[in-house]
């Protein structure tokens, strides 16, 4: 059985080998009138037009049509100064990322997608664009050719509007690249984050208020396009505290592939280290962030909760190897997003689970692979280590231990090319990091993925057909042939003894 975090993410827009016809289109979000000043319309603008700003090859210019002077609603656009009023941090936000084209506009004119926030009704006589309502509130987002009804006392939280950003973004993409493959709806979908299922509306129950919800000894692995969305929303929410942990040891920093699909970064980010980098966005947050350089396995701390978006099996075993009691899992496939409960063990899947580690390119070989270089690989290697040519000569013909094998073997490792990577879109990023968002909330206040059926572990959205019925909520039940959680490791009995240990100090 393969799952969706047995790929990693790769690359997006102009960048990618296109399936089918591509053509690029000019979209306009337009902000309603009427709802423009709630946070629920302000964060599902924003996040549209980060999405759509970072959208090469698909979005061609982006029109931003918004009332004036309507001031921010809160925590609403990371890349822009907090004092601006929306219409304006909208632009200075998406022009921040440096991809796409936007400007502002009275009103849409001239553009192919027209996409409505609230209850608005532009577009709505030119046959010849595509009109779509867009609408998030609480934990719920959706899309209609026809607009959602819109409550005055929308909750601030940012996790129904980034879902409803993100499909309204998806619909844009596939109508640009997958047009002979896909059947699009004009019929009102959408889904919601409370129970990870499709809904058509809010599902009652969830909480509107999460003031005083307490991070502490939380951890993310990963800060990339996953981590950064989960960054992002948990910046976004209102009144949350505690300390958290971000490490991601991604020697490149920030790239040009990322600014496509990381919704926190623009491109003064660029050769930035993520984890400081994500940090320091979001450092208004009333979240206090704890970033590193590094990978979270090497820094020697067992959180209460580690939250994974790492984008390799090897990196996925390496977590789930420091065995901390609670593990929640973000990834993406092509255009399915997932997220995972680990555990409990030996009943459901750890993050090793239905995950083999890619091939590990050992000492040996690392080795011939310089010698058969010649003598200019050798004065590479020297000159990028400090190590004299005499030496590194010797190492690579004996292959002693030793603190310049370390140097000489990790410096080799770094040059090796990275893993052929599968496209990756910001969308579906964005959906699975605040899935991953709302289930981080939900373990830290005791409540299952979904109330239907308690004992679900998994939950995947796939954008290509979005209301089909395999968009869920289910249980997956642990690989048999996992060694990590295999009933005869002893490292079973420590990560059960941690979770009750977990869960005894929570009921204290």
């Amino acid at each position: 059985m393969e799952r969706i975090s047995d790929r990693h993410e790769g690359d997006i827009g102009g960048r990618l080998e296109p399936f089918g016809q591509v053509r690029s289109v000019a979209v306009a979000v337009v902000v309603a009138p009427c709802a423009a000043h709630l946070a629920a319309t302000q964060h599902t603008a924003w996040m549209l037009v980060n999405l759509l700003a970072r959208a090469v090859g698909v979005v061609d210019t982006l029109q931003v049509v918004c009332p004036a002077r309507v001031p921010l609603a809160g925590r609403i656009v990371p890349l822009a100064p907090r004092d601006l009023p929306l219409g304006d941090a909208l632009v200075h936000g998406a022009r921040a990322i440096g991809t796409a084209p936007v400007q502002h506009a009275a009103a849409s004119a001239e553009t192919d997608v027209v996409l409505v926030v609230g209850p608005g009704a532009d577009g709505r006589n030119d046959k010849h664009v595509h009109r779509r309502f867009v609408t998030g509130h609480g934990w719920w987002g959706g899309v209609s050719d026809q607009p959602f009804p819109y409550a005055d006392d929308a909750t601030p939280l940012p996790y129904g509007p980034y879902v409803a950003a993100a499909l309204a973004v998806g619909e844009i993409y596939l109508k640009a690249r997958l047009p002979q493959n896909v059947t699009q709806s004009t019929t009102a979908y959408g889904w919601d984050c409370w129970t990870q299922t499709l809904a058509t509306q809010l599902v009652p129950g969830a909480p509107t208020d999460l003031a005083g919800l307490d991070l502490s000894g939380t951890a993310l692995a990963g800060v990339g396009a996953v981590g950064s969305t989960w960054v992002h929303a948990l910046w976004a929410t209102p009144n949350l505290v505690g300390n958290v942990i971000l490490a991601d040891a991604d020697p490149k920093g920030v790239t040009t592939t990322n600014l496509n699909r990381c919704p926190i970064y623009g491109w003064t980010s660029l050769g930035k280290a993520k984890a400081p980098e994500g940090g320091r966005i979001a450092g208004d947050a009333s979240i206090r962030w704890h970033p590193h350089d590094a990978r979270f396995e090497d820094l020697d701390l067992t959180p209460s909760l580690l939250v994974s978006a790492v984008d390799t099996n090897r990196a996925r075993l390496a977590l789930q190897s420091r065995y901390p009691p609670l593990i929640l899992s973000g990834s993406t496939l092509d255009l399915r997003a997932e997220v995972l409960r680990a555990g409990p063990p030996e009943v459901n899947v750890c993050l090793r689970c239905y995950n083999p580690p890619e091939a590990f390119l050992g000492d040996d070989e690392l080795r011939t692979r310089t010698r058969d270089g010649g003598s200019q690989a050798v004065q590479a290697l020297a000159a990028e280590t400090g190590v004299n040519e005499a030496d590194v000569q010797r190492w690579l013909h004996r292959g002693e231990c030793g603190e310049v094998s370390t140097r000489l073997l990790d410096t080799l490792r770094k040059w090796e090319p990275d893993p052929p990577s599968r496209f990756a879109v910001g969308f579906t990023s964005v959906m699975a990091g605040v899935m991953l968002t709302a289930e981080t909330i939900k373990t830290l206040i005791s409540q299952p993925m979904t109330p239907t059926t308690p004992e679900a572990n998994q939950a995947t959205f796939q954008f290509l057909q979005p209301t089909a019925s395999v968009n869920a909520a289910d249980r997956l039940a642990r690989d048999p042939r996992c060694p990590a959680c295999a009933p005869t490791n002893p490292a079973i009995r420590v990560w059960q003894a941690r979770r009750e240990q977990l869960q005894t100090t929570t009921r204290a």
